[in-house]
């Protein structure tokens, strides 16, 4: 058994979407891990706590790596986000000491996304970090593209070593890797002496080593499909703007909605009823010419974004959520009061489709590209 300790709902999507590839029974928790399904070989427990403060963080952290160690696995993973938003070595030591680890190993790097880890600096398809959309993440911004920078660690707390070099007993250890090669290195020179903590790329080069991986055939998208866009960065934004554009299928929160927390407003839901009536699909979205994502809190955006789903979801028929952003997609989650989601489909790397009561729910981080089924929906 494997069990995958994500601080993000889209990233633990994204590995249970990689063990679908690789032909894992996959399941994916919210918050804790309640089962006993013996069937199931990979579980998925999402703590959601990439948006917490530093002591919340770590005492959930902790609190899921306990019930995880009482489940005996044969391997623990650490998922992380690839560009190292969050509080990722705070929670790692929570969980190694719950795990009885002295030594962990972080591989962030996505080479087959173009990013990349060179002489200590984090590069985005060769452009340096800061100088990316992730140097003004309203939530995140990243404005130094050192890796211990990044990490907000001390030489004392972290140290940065090559595939070749020879790692220490104890401590934690942060990879560099330029290629998928460099990540197979890594995967072949750890054992399970180390927690092992990183991004996609990482722990498919460890399954490699066990399972075979198999092509899966593409799904169908259910119809009615609501499309809720809670990201920031500007491929997705421009999206949606050619979406209202062409098909005129799109509804942007109102000012009042995002300003004030009120969600009241019959009219404007009346207007999504009818889009997913008339269209079978129908795009929520935030407008960043109405009100400035920097001017108002991120945990407010998501948390009315949230109840506004519910609230559509409670008066029309929905098939299908896609969601992008993984804070927005677990408020979504905790919203509706979902725990735990059973993986489907992987309709690419990092946009997967679940199910849970009956609803196909589609996560996708924000930065990654849409999934060709989404742009072929929106484009017709």
């Amino acid at each position: 058994m494997i069990v995958v300790i994500a601080d993000d709902l889209t990233g633990a999507a994204e590995l249970a979407g990689i063990g679908l590839r690789y032909n894992l029974a996959t399941e994916l928790f919210m918050s804790s891990v309640q089962t006993d399904d013996v069937r199931v070989s990979l579980f998925v427990v999402c703590t959601d706590s990439r948006s917490m403060n530093k002591e919340n963080a770590r005492s959930v952290s902790d609190r899921i790596a306990k019930e995880v160690r009482l489940m005996t696995p044969d391997r623990v993973y650490k998922k992380i986000d690839s560009v190292f938003r969050g509080h990722v070595l705070d929670e790692l030591k929570a969980e190694m000491k719950q795990l009885g680890l002295k030594r962990a190993l972080i591989i962030g790097a996505n080479p087959s996304l173009g990013r990349t880890i060179r002489d200590g600096k984090y590069f985005i398809d060769g452009e340096l970090i800061s100088e990316t959309d992730f140097g003004t993440d309203p939530e995140f911004a990243i404005t130094d593209s050192s890796v211990l920078r990044m990490l907000r660690a001390g030489p004392d707390r972290v140290s940065m070593a090559k595939p070749t070099d020879v790692l220490a007993e104890e401590g934690i250890v942060v990879g560099e890797a330029e290629s998928g090669d460099d990540i197979v290195a890594w995967a072949e020179k750890v054992d399970n002496s180390w927690l092992l903590a990183g991004a996609g790329d990482f722990f498919s080069a460890l399954l490699d080593r066990e399972f075979t991986p198999s092509f899966k055939p593409a799904a169908s998208v259910a119809l009615p499909h609501l499309y809720v866009s809670g990201t920031a960065f500007g491929k997705s934004r421009e999206f949606v703007k050619n979406i209202r554009h062409k098909l005129n299928c799109v509804s942007y929160l109102t000012p009042a909605m995002m300003e004030t927390g009120r969600i009241d407003n019959e009219p404007w839901y009346e207007q999504v009823v009818r889009m997913l009536t008339e269209y079978k699909k129908a795009v929520i979205a935030i407008n960043d010419e109405d009100v400035n994502p920097w001017n108002v809190s991120p945990v407010l955006l998501r948390t009315v974004m949230a109840r506004v789903v519910a609230r559509i979801i409670e008066k029309g028929d929905i098939g299908e959520l896609f969601i992008e952003g993984g804070s927005t997609a677990a408020a979504v989650l905790n919203e509706l009061g979902i725990k735990k989601l059973s993986a489907v489909n992987e309709l690419q790397r990092g946009v997967v489709r679940m199910k849970a009561n009956n609803m196909y729910i589609t996560v996708k981080p924000g930065s990654y590209e849409l999934p060709g089924e989404i742009k072929r929906l929106y484009n017709d």
